[in-house]
């Protein structure tokens, strides 16, 4: 790489910058779910023990397993016992819609699909030497699951249905620096994400597995996701290091700043689709600050000379009246469709000159090439020449795409190849045309379409997410390249129809801005982000979309709770035993009913009630069950009753631990609370909280130590400000906070508890019920926020108090009623 130069970005109007992580997710809880007799679970061969395996494991859960062989190679294994396997002659819309009748014909309406990808890697550097073949594969999912659509739709609106791919990359959905993957399967998650905002009713999830994993051990693992109750988790990877998914977290930006960049004037980039649209507009603004070189590529005509009345500002109906004048004179016939070309061609002509002008003006050199990026052989020569004059190309700008945005039900084989060869065989064409030993910059227009999916645009989601995982692997094998795979949000322009954008604002999308996108295009060229081969640049999309039609119904999930896999519960030990906190248990019960419905968030928790609490002291009943029963359902609200319980082998009843009413309204919900302010005139006391954690006051360990001072507390009332800290997602093990920071919860209680000691002398208390907790605004990690304490009732056994939990502008985050705690001398820590 050159040397580093330093220069200014200008200003990102907004648009936000978010890096992409692995993220830790702890085992899954298991919805209590049996497939009925007149289904069967659908299973793509990948020629390994792994399917006979899976099928066999399928199969003593009830499930009555077909196998299907997308490809003639694939072997067979012996192990297959009773299995039927149906071979897939031909992957055509036809063959595989015939397929798909006459496996329900013969064995019942298909309730579950499961895809196997084979394991695939390339050798000697040949990373294209399975993408035919990959291609391939991945084309026959997608028009099974075009054909799938119906049947697991209906038959989901009265019981679970499920549509998994299955990959094995390795383990970290492409994320393990492994040179040897061929990561064309990556794009089937892609895939996945969309349908899973299609298909409502019905569980999809992307599974990408360690391929260094057994067959049980494989088996095994895609059982536990099979029955997954989480529909918030889309992706999932699996791997010795343990279970994980890929999160996006935003990242504080500097706008007006100087970075560190290897982008001099002597540079040389190659950009697809770089004339015109926002493609156009990144470039220019390259130009703005680095002044290098631009060998703009596109399918537009430019080699001809623009008619008089196109020269200057005209409007189109204008323009097409002239254009239709013109053929006239020429004495042609202006068809509709010749008047259309000619039009084209004049606005494309007219948009390119101006990019080209544009760059110049910033002192900036540019040449344009008429060609299809799927296509470059034809000018191969013209390339030669101008890196003659210019240098060696130093950067790739993949901008090119194409649209095909329709359901997965309309979808065709050519839809899919047309999207797909522009992102994919475009890149590789790109790739072949440059040295790549020696290449700088590799910047790839992707889309959060592939991140979190989007509807009508399975195929592009592929695409993009396949060009996600090539940034993966490319940046693996070259270090020395700085790779960046800009997963961009929806614009305000490019080929965001205003039909489009009036949806995404709807949905509470934040479009990137038309001048913000290229500044931060700029800012991606930071050498401190030359390790971050993905990135999300702009507003995210919904990820799900809850089924609320049809009957009431209860859910129940399973659990195996152990102290291991939750290391928060040693941050909350009595008497030498972790105990669960309560807070946390209701927050098991919300996450739980998140999970369920994912686009929906807490609203109330009301009703609350211990009745046996977990203490960890060896004797603890390992399984639980949460209950959660529908009792109002609607697209905006759902109220459910919730319950956990456990059952030890021998006994005849179950053990009842903890219930609460909840209501879930909608995620984009905004409530709008009346400021809150507690007066303080005169009463200001301030006591340090960190004492009370030092004097044996509290018992609480780091996670749970967040009451900072207490500024006031007489008979009537209290307020403290209490920050929650940061709890690491591993440590929060099966306890992860979504919608209610029930740490911060916790913390709330903590000041009735030192209320309580300072006003009954020797005397401790623990949480007992509430009457309700409303969230109006979730409370994140490191926020300090102020609580107020309201004491409604308090005896020598009893303490009930009404808190709210605000910030400095009076703005209420949450409002705890009627809280009610034990009091007792005989409690102790």
């Amino acid at each position: 790489m050159d040397q580093d130069n330093t220069v200014t970005t200008s200003t990102f109007f907004g648009v936000e910058r978010k890096e992409v992580y692995l993220n830790y997710l702890p085992t899954p809880d298991s919805i209590a779910y049996k497939p009925s007799k007149n289904t069967v679970t659908l299973l793509t061969n990948e020629g390994t023990d792994f399917t006979p395996k899976l099928a066999m494991s399928l199969s003593k859960k009830g499930h009555r397993v077909v196998i299907l062989s997308l490809m003639k190679s694939i072997s067979h294994s012996n192990s297959y016992n009773d299995i039927d396997i149906i071979k897939l002659e031909q992957n055509d819309d036809e063959h595989i819609q015939k397929a798909i009748f006459s496996i329900q014909s013969k064995y019942g309406k298909i309730g579950h699909f499961i895809h196997l990808h084979p394991a695939f890697k390339f050798q000697n550097g040949r990373f294209t030497q399975h993408f035919n073949t990959e291609k391939e594969i991945i084309q026959t999912v997608f028009l099974l699951a075009k054909h799938l659509q119906a049947n697991l739709n209906e038959l989901g609106q009265t019981e679970r249905t499920s549509f998994l791919t299955v990959t094995q990359l390795d383990g970290k959905l492409g994320l393990a620096k492994q040179g040897d993957v061929s990561i064309l399967g990556g794009g089937l998650n892609g895939l996945t994400k969309c349908l899973n905002l299609e298909w409502s009713p019905v569980y999809c999830r992307a599974v990408d597995i360690a391929p260094t994993f057994d067959s049980d051990q494989k088996a095994a693992s895609i059982l536990q996701e099979l029955y997954d109750p989480n529909r918030s988790v889309l992706e999932v990877g699996l791997h010795q290091e343990g279970r994980t998914t890929l999160a996006a977290k935003e990242v504080a930006l500097q706008e007006n700043s100087p970075i560190k960049t290897t982008i001099t004037k002597d540079s040389v980039f190659l950009v697809s689709g770089g004339a015109k649209g926002i493609t156009a507009k990144c470039v220019i603004e390259m130009a703005k600050t680095f002044q290098c070189k631009f060998i703009l590529l596109g399918r537009s005509k430019n080699d001809f000379i623009l008619p008089t009345y196109a020269q200057n500002g005209i409007s189109e109906a204008a323009l097409k009246a002239q254009i239709m004048n013109a053929l006239k004179a020429k004495g042609e016939k202006p068809s509709l469709s010749k008047v259309k070309s000619i039009y084209k061609n004049i606005v494309a002509k007219k948009e390119i000159d101006q990019t080209l002008n544009s760059i110049q003006t910033y002192g900036a050199e540019a040449v344009y090439l008429q060609a299809d990026v799927t296509q470059l052989h034809a000018i191969h020569p013209q390339l030669n020449a101008i890196t003659q004059k210019w240098g060696k190309i130093t950067g790739i700008i993949h901008g090119a795409g194409r649209l095909a945005d329709k359901y997965i039900q309309d979808k065709t084989a050519q839809d899919f190849h047309n999207v797909l060869s522009v992102k994919l065989d475009g890149l590789l064409n790109l790739l072949q045309v440059v040295d790549i030993h020696n290449l700088d910059h590799l910047v790839l227009f992707s889309s959060v379409a592939g991140f979190y999916g989007n509807v009508g645009q399975t195929d592009y989601a592929i695409a993009n997410e396949i060009l996600n995982k090539a940034a993966q692997l490319f940046k693996t094998n070259h270090p020395n390249t700085q790779v960046s795979s800009i997963n961009w949000g929806a614009w305000d322009s490019g080929m965001v129809s205003d039909a489009l954008k009036k949806k995404f604002e709807a949905m509470g999308v934040r479009l990137v801005n038309t001048d913000g996108g290229p500044a931060l295009l700029v800012n991606e060229m930071n050498v401190d982000y030359a390790n971050q081969a993905q990135v999300i640049l702009g507003g995210t999309l919904p990820t799900g979309i809850s089924y609320t039609e049809g009957e009431l119904k209860t859910h129940k999930i399973h659990r195996n709770l152990n102290l291991e896999e939750n290391p928060f519960l040693m941050h909350h030990v009595i008497q030498n035993h972790a105990v669960l906190p309560v807070v946390n248990a209701m927050g098991w019960m919300c996450n739980n009913a998140e999970q369920i419905f994912p686009d929906f968030k807490i609203y109330k928790v009301e009703n609350t009630q211990l009745f046996k609490g977990l203490v960890f002291d060896g004797n603890q009943p390992k399984h639980f069950v949460t209950e959660l029963k529908e009792v109002q359902k609607s697209a905006e609200e759902i109220v459910l009753e919730t319950t956990i319980y456990s059952k030890k082998t021998q006994a005849k009843l179950p053990t009842y631990h903890y219930k609460a009413q909840i209501t879930l309204v909608k995620k984009n919900k905004v409530f709008n609370t009346s400021a809150f302010q507690a007066n303080l005139i005169g009463k200001q006391n301030p006591v340090n909280g960190t004492a009370f954690y030092q004097d044996g006051s509290l018992f609480h360990d780091e996670y749970f130590r967040g009451i900072e001072q207490v500024h006031y507390w007489d008979q009537h009332e209290m307020l403290m400000t209490c920050t929650a800290p940061e709890v690491p997602s591993q440590a929060q093990g099966q306890f992860p906070v979504d919608s209610v920071n029930t740490f911060f919860s916790d913390i709330q209680y903590q000041g009735m508890v030192v209320w309580v000691q300072k006003y009954y002398e020797g005397a401790k208390s623990l949480p007992l019920a509430t009457e309700s907790c409303t969230i109006y605004e979730k409370i994140p990690f490191g926020k300090s926020l102020n609580v107020h304490i309201q004491i409604v009732e308090h005896n020598s056994h009893k303490m009930v108090a009404t808190c709210t939990v605000y910030d400095e502008t009076g703005k209420v985050y949450m409002l705890t009623k009627n809280a009610a705690l034990t009091v007792s001398k005989d409690l102790k820590w």
